[in-house]
């Protein structure tokens, strides 16, 4: 059993190039060749979830429930991104993350994102038996 708790101030780190197939044309989420929210969407969730993982007892995960993103700024193909994470509020299972996004030239994305403790096996039987209910 892990003794470690989420806790307020966790930090996390996550970086990568922007490639053509990272853009806002490849990915359907606008036309010019551009880093695409949706991906910058993807990055924030990983950071987070990678940046709490440690913390968790065996069987447990965390899935997003919420973002509150602005993406304030463009980035080229070729660019390197960096998103940090920091844990800003821990309410029993729910977690809240303070989010900023960046590249070579500065801020191109901040906010918020929500993450939620669950043990998988429940949380799969759930999806499970949603399905059967034709949901």
């Amino acid at each position: 059993m892990n003794t470690l708790m989420i806790e307020t101030g966790i930090k996390g780190e996550s970086r990568m190039k922007v490639t053509d197939k990272d853009t806002a044309e490849s990915v359907g989420s606008g036309t010019l060749p551009v880093f695409a929210t949706p991906v910058m969407a993807l990055l924030i969730e990983k950071t987070a979830a990678e940046s709490v993982s440690e913390y968790l007892e065996n069987g447990d995960t965390t899935v997003g429930t919420m973002l509150d993103i602005a993406h304030s700024a463009p980035s080229s193909v070729g660019a390197e991104v960096v998103c940090t994470t920091e844990v800003i509020k821990v309410d029993r299972a729910k977690i809240r993350f303070a989010i900023t996004v960046t590249d070579g030239s500065g801020v191109i994305g901040s906010g918020f994102h929500e993450r939620f403790k669950v043990q998988s096996a429940k949380f799969m039987n759930k999806s499970a038996s949603r399905l059967s209910n034709g949901n």
